[in-house]
């Protein structure tokens, strides 16, 4: 099933605690991280004496019943500080399950679609972001965009993959194409390029790619030169610039962490079955694809980029 969660801040670090959250949502056994809103800032609604909010919305599929679901978000708040003094009361996270796609319950611990919904812009806002297909009307409150979604970083995912969409096998590419490497040296020159361990193994010499900002993501490596190491999600959004172009090139697991934060996907697709024990993550349905160019030689492939509806 489809739903859609809000969440809000306004106490502590209010984006940080955001992403924080998106982060643990995106762990929970059964559930999907799809898509996520940039951040929204609006004075608070009910017990207005307070700091302003930060709101954000993102979709997600799970295969838990709506209750399970409500039990693991409420968990999630409970780890991230959130104390229920008072209603409609400060707090350091909120997350609400706002929206349900072809279905709706109404119980004494949860009503969907969310009561209050179409009477908050600050819900609806975010919400319309990543769910066009939702009509309302807005009241007209104050609602501005901040800086500190993930969105905001503009994530690109590049990738050379087979028919079955495999990246490699037993720590090497499957592939490695002139036209491509000249691809992926054009694309990413000068920009920022975001990798495992194991990608900087499959690299000449295991060297950094030079003129290019390198970001590594390892929990074992201690120092590299030229290279910046992080260990979590979160640490990367720390170091990311949004005036820089950032390119997601393996491997796997860095490719389904970051595929939900992504909005362009450029790949290689080789027109090859071949054996392979790392893949591509599944591009979800809300991604679009033109054909950039197509290549007929000794081994058939084309350039393909993928963009968000």
């Amino acid at each position: 099933m489809i739903f859609y969660i809000g969440l809000g801040a306004n106490l502590g670090e209010r984006e940080k605690n955001i992403r924080t959250a998106i982060e643990k949502i995106k762990k929970i056994d059964g559930v999907e991280l799809l898509r996520v809103s940039f951040f929204y800032e609006t004075a608070a609604w009910g017990l207005t004496e307070q700091p302003n909010f930060i709101n954000a919305a993102v979709k997600i599929s799970s295969t838990l019943e709506p209750l399970k679901l409500l039990d693991a978000l409420q968990k999630i708040e409970i780890e991230l500080g959130r104390v229920r003094k008072e209603r409609w009361g400060a707090r350091t996270i909120d997350i609400d399950i706002l929206f349900a796609e072809n279905f709706q319950m109404n119980s004494e611990r949860l009503t969907i679609p969310h009561k209050y919904l179409f009477e908050r812009d600050f819900a609806l806002i975010p919400l319309s972001e990543i769910f066009p297909a939702l009509k309302f009307n807005l009241r007209g409150d104050k609602v501005k965009k901040v800086f500190g979604s993930p969105k905001d970083f503009n994530l690109k995912l590049i990738a050379c993959v087979d028919k079955n969409f495999g990246l490699g096998h037993k720590n090497n590419l499957l592939f490695k194409i002139p036209e491509d490497m000249k691809n992926f040296r054009e694309i990413t020159l000068n920009n920022t390029i975001i990798f495992g361990r194991k990608t900087l193994q499959t690299f000449p010499n295991q060297k950094i790619l030079e003129s290019r900002r390198n970001i590594i993501f390892s929990r074992t490596l201690k120092k590299i030169d030229g290279a910046e190491i992080v260990r979590s999600v979160e640490e990367l959004f720390q170091k990311l610039k949004v005036d820089e172009k950032n390119f997601v090139i393996g491997g796997g697991e860095i490719f389904s962490e970051l595929m939900p934060y992504a909005e362009e996907l450029f790949l290689t697709e080789v027109d090859e079955k071949k054996i392979a024990d790392v893949f591509f993550p599944k591009i979800y349905e809300e991604f679009k694809s033109v054909r950039l160019k197509k290549f007929d030689n000794d081994i058939k492939f084309e350039f393909k980029r993928y963009f968000r509806a």
